[in-house]
């Protein structure tokens, strides 16, 4: 029998976004590594781009790709929160501990 509380569909919605999180870290961790590696290569293995220009390569792409994955994770958080909120649950539920 499938419990329809709020509760349980908060816990749902909670199990199933952390579900999408994790597949979604795989796969940007499997894109960033390809892009990483295939800079590297090109940068210091085929040397076709100055290495002193080829960090600055790197140091963009590890910053895109922090940023990409920034905005990622917040789209995410936020789509949540709003899920949870369409079936009548708080977003963030009171806590026990201090909050800083």
């Amino acid at each position: 029998m499938t419990d329809y509380s709020t509760q349980a569909q908060v816990r749902r919605i909670t199990e199933e976004f952390a579900r999408k999180r994790s597949r979604m870290f795989v796969a940007f961790a499997c894109i960033e590594g390809a892009m990483l590696a295939g800079a590297v290569i090109v940068v210091y293995v085929l040397k076709l781009v100055d290495p002193d220009v080829g960090v600055w390569i790197l140091v963009a792409l590890a910053l895109i790709g922090s940023l990409v994955l920034s905005t990622m994770i917040i789209r995410q958080i936020k789509a949540q929160q709003q899920a949870i909120r369409d079936v009548g649950g708080t977003p963030f539920p009171g806590s026990t501990g201090p909050t800083f």
